[in-house]
Order: C-alpha cells, then structure tokens, then sequence
C-alpha cells in the first residue's frame, strides 16, 4: 500500500505547481545529506560507506513502513577534504533534509561542520568525533551528536585497565605538562579516578620551556619507581611520550610506557609503549565482518572496509530509532523532538556492540576500548577494556 500511495503521490505532484510539488517530496522522501570521508567517496572508507547506505535505502523502500512512514534518500555531499572545501559546503538545504551525517574522519574538518551548525534545529551526527569539543559547562550543543566518546575516555580506559590488571600497592606514576590544557585535564581526571579504584598515583609536571624537563622528569620517576616493576601513564604528547621512552631505554629501566595519546604510525618504533583506542581494531576485533556478511547475504553489496560500513549503519540505526520514538507514522518531522529523541536512543547495533546515548553528552554511555601494544612496528591486541565516557568537565 505504501508504495502505491507513492505512485498516487507522484502523479499528484506532476498536475501541480513547482512549490506544491517540492511539499509532496517532502511530505514522502526525506533527505540525509551524508558528507564523505577526506578521502572523497571513492576512496576505499568512501566506497564501504556508500555501499552500506545503499544497502540502507533498499531496505527502507521494501520495508512496509519505511522510517516513520517515509523513505529516506542519502545525498552524498561532493566535497574535498580540506577545511577550504568544508567552509565553503553548501549547506543551505530545504525542509525535507531531516539530518546531516558525516563521516570526515579528521577532527578539523568536523570542527568546521560543528561551527556551521551548531544550533540549528537540523541534527549533525559524526561517525567519529573523539577530538571535537561541542560541550561547555552547560551541556552539549543541541543538535550535535557523536559515535566516539570524547577524548578524554583514555584515561578512564587507563584507570580501568589497571583496576582490573595490577592490586592497589602497584606504582603509577602520571606525567603531563601543566601548560597544555588538554594534557594537564586529563592527567587529573586519571589521578581521581587511580585515586577512587584505591591507588595512590604519584604526579609529574613538566615545563617545556626548561632545558632536558624530559630527562630530569624521567631521572625524578625512575627513583620513585625504583627496582619495582612500576607503570607510567604519559599525558605528554608526542615529544614528551618519546623522550621519557628514550630514557628508560638508555637505562633500561622496569617501566612500563601507557600513552594518553591518539596510536599513530610515529610511535612504531617506540617497542613496548602501551595504548588505548576505540577504534584501533574495529576492522578485526570489532565484530563488523557479520556486518559485511549481511549485506552480502541479503543484498549481494559487497564492501571491503566493514568499519566504515558498520559506522553508516550504526548512524542510520540512530536516526531511525529516535524518528520511532515519536507517533507513528510522523507526517511533518517535529524537528524539536527529533533532537530530543537522538539524545535518548538506546540499543544501536555497532558490530558486537549495543551502545546507548548518554543525553548528558550525545554521546554513547560507554564502549568497548582496545587496549594495544607496539610490537614489531605495528600495533597488537593485548586486551579489551568496557569504558565508560566521561561527562566532560574542566579541572582546575
């Protein structure tokens, strides 16, 4: 029946006005304007993305009741990935674009969008979004939501896995710079909670501005640590990270290195140093190859990076959930109500996952973090740790 009324609707539309008709496309086809990867849409993110949503708009037009009596059609934005390009996005869509989804991936491209939109009544969902501050002491912004939870979740993955793994005498240092906002925020938050599990974290604070900080740093930590085995969680950054690695080193020191620090390709070398990641393993260990399979099963797509297909379904599956919140079926989109539905979705399918949205951050309660190693120049699985985000708060 649904789709018969289609056909009537369309016919209708085709005897009247330019205007009416544009209302007829909205009252029956909503449009989610989808922003690529930095690597445009046919990079291979790109492709697994596109794909996915394809597999996405097939199921809602054969399903009998589509997404609150409506089928939904994915535009894919045409946009380079420079922050040029994303200023410049035209983003001045009509009233049937019920969200915009992005999947840009770099936290400065995302910055724009947050910018562009931030307090509108049309909800940004961000397939990534962990390096994107949109929450004050006030809240989140209204209409700004996030797969990742935000940065900060290190050091609760951190306190977490040292819970689970060490007793309470065990030595932890923290070593973070009292100049670098982020740094020295989240070197706070990681010695309340150390300090709650029972641990008496030992701080470190550096200066940059003095010559060899690093070395004296690493000198003054070695001490506390002494013959022990004792574990030093670095909120330094890169630099930092490096130098306290490379004085352990030279005196081949009991240490164990655990990097506050996003995993990248320049520490490889750095044999040893621990990290935690939401997304390091998703490919592998995030339990997306089901995905990957249902969308072959069901629908013959293949896609070859099930990550990025398991990010675009999982942002569908977060949309649709909060548009069956309201009376079914929903005639014109009560956009208020949209974003406070988005703020409150429980259950979304994400691989081997169930996330829920905390309204408090817009972002998922908790996740699944991986805990990594480097070894032999690439990173290894060395365990799993359930983390929850943190409400984001300034510590002074």
């Amino acid at each position: 029946m649904r789709k018969i009324f289609a056909v009537f609707v369309t016919i209708l539309c085709l005897t009247i006005s330019t205007d009416k008709a544009a209302f007829c496309a909205h009252s029956w086809v909503w449009n989610v304007l989808v922003i690529p990867p930095s690597g445009g849409w046919d990079s291979e993110p790109g492709k697994s993305i596109n794909s996915a949503l394809s597999w996405c708009e097939r199921e809602i037009s054969e399903s009998s009741s589509g997404v609150g009596g409506h089928d939904v059609r994915f535009i894919r934005a045409q946009v380079s990935g420079d922050v040029g390009a994303y200023r410049a996005l035209g983003l001045n869509y009509g009233r049937e674009t019920i969200a915009v989804m992005s999947f840009a991936g770099l936290s400065e491209l995302d910055r724009v969008l947050v910018s562009r939109m931030a307090g509108r009544d049309v909800p940004l969902l961000l397939a990534g979004g962990e390096s994107v501050l949109f929450d004050n002491v006030g809240g989140p912004i209204v209409n700004v939501f996030a797969l990742d939870m935000f940065r900060d979740y290190r050091a609760a993955a951190f306190s977490e896995y040292a819970r689970t793994l060490y007793d309470r005498q065990k030595r932890i240092a923290l070593a973070a710079s009292r100049f670098t906002v982020n740094q020295e925020r989240e070197a706070k938050i990681c010695y309340d909670l150390l300090d709650k599990a029972g641990f008496m974290p030992m701080p470190y604070w550096s200066d940059a501005s003095v010559r060899d900080s690093y070395a004296m740093m690493s000198e003054e930590i070695e001490s506390f640590v002494g013959e022990q085995a004792g574990v030093v969680i670095s909120f330094m950054g890169s630099m930092g990270a490096r130098e306290i690695w490379r004085n352990f080193m030279r005196i081949r020191s009991n240490w164990r290195l655990w990097n506050c620090a996003e995993p990248d390709s320049t520490y490889l070398s750095c044999r040893g140093m621990i990290f935690a990641d939401q997304n390091i393993l998703l490919e592998s260990k995030g339990g997306f190859i089901e995905t990957k399979r249902l969308l072959w099963r069901t629908r013959a797509i293949q896609v070859q990076d099930s990550a990025w297909a398991g990010k675009a379904i999982a942002l569908y599956e977060w949309l649709k959930r909060a548009v069956e919140l309201m009376p079914q079926p929903v005639d014109a989109m009560p956009r208020q109500q949209l974003l406070k539905n988005l703020a409150r979705v429980q259950a979304i399918p994400f691989g081997n996952q169930v996330l829920s949205i905390n309204p408090e951050t817009h972002r998922p309660t908790e996740r699944s973090v991986f805990i990594v190693e480097v070894r032999d120049r690439e990173y290894s699985f060395v365990d799993m740790v359930r983390t929850k985000g943190l409400i984001y708060r300034n510590v002074n």
